[in-house]
């Protein structure tokens, strides 16, 4: 069945219910929905089978071939033609998109990441910055990460700073939320049941131990605290191993953005020395 097509030309329900999408967290949650703005997070969220309700689109302006391929394609319910100043408010960006997606969001189940030898998990402890979160899910799809936790009273998952910072990243790499440590803790109880060689490992400024000299496990569920306040105890509690990055300037710190994905390139280096696979410019 072809898309509905609706006029929206003025600030209607129809139009609200977009605008508060982008703006607010709880009702994001609440309708179970997200925007997706920009061609590679569309492009992502399409290639990743994610499930499209919506899209929108200026109403006479001309699009490219690109964006009437995917309307042409769309299985979404509703097509929205909006009034060019209304949709110029919706979107996120300086120079607006040609089309805005509604995506529904995917539970926050565990079941999402798969449990596999080799296996990397990423733990993010309380995030703090979105366009972080977003930055790490982006090393973690570069450095083959089976899946992202984001756990504690941080930002939303489903930002669209978050999806943005990604850059399309987000619909690759499985992502979800946890209330606590303890779900995790939990989780990594029956992993070990099933895999006895994951070893969880933390990160932090004071460890004495760096990250190339890590006892990195076969399987690794990485835990990156806080941006200003680090991991927890109870992550701490958690770790088999806490290590650090070691620095020779007056920072005494990294962005937690940049820390993971060290981390994640020490992880990778680790384990392509391990089974003499060469790494990337070596011949």
């Amino acid at each position: 069945m072809a898309p509905r097509v609706l006029q929206v030309s003025t600030a209607n329900a129809a139009f609200q219910r977009l605008d508060v999408l982008q703006r607010n967290r709880t009702k994001r949650h609440r309708y179970g929905e997200f925007v997706v703005e920009g061609v590679r997070a569309l492009n992502g969220a399409i290639a990743g089978g994610w499930t499209i309700r919506a899209l929108a689109y200026a109403r006479g302006r001309e699009l490219s071939g690109w964006a009437t391929d995917v309307l042409e394609s769309s299985s979404a319910d509703t097509h929205f033609e909006i009034a060019p100043e209304l949709f110029d408010r919706l979107s996120e960006k300086e120079d607006p998109s040609e089309l805005l997606a509604v995506a529904a969001m995917r539970p926050d189940s565990l079941d999402r990441i798969p449990v596999e030898a080799g296996m990397t998990v990423v733990v993010v402890d309380r995030p703090g910055s979105p366009g972080n979160l977003g930055t790490i899910i982006r090393s973690c799809d570069a450095f083959g990460v089976t899946g992202l936790i984001a756990t504690g009273h941080g930002v939303d998952l489903y930002d669209p700073v978050t999806i943005r910072a990604s850059v399309g990243t987000f619909f690759a790499v499985p992502s979800l939320t946890l209330g606590s440590h303890r779900e995790v803790e939990a989780w990594v109880a029956e992993l070990r049941q099933r895999l006895p060689g994951v070893v969880v490992v933390g990160t932090s400024a004071r460890a004495p131990t760096t990250m190339r000299d890590a006892r990195w496990g076969s399987e690794v569920v990485l835990v990156v605290g806080n941006e200003t306040s680090g991991m927890s105890h109870a992550y701490r509690e958690l770790c088999d191993e806490v290590v650090t990055i070691p620095m020779r300037g007056s920072a005494t710190s990294l962005n937690a953005a940049v820390a993971t994905s060290i981390a994640l390139y020490e992880l990778d280096s680790f384990r392509r020395a391990a089974s003499g696979a060469p790494g990337r410019g070596d011949p």
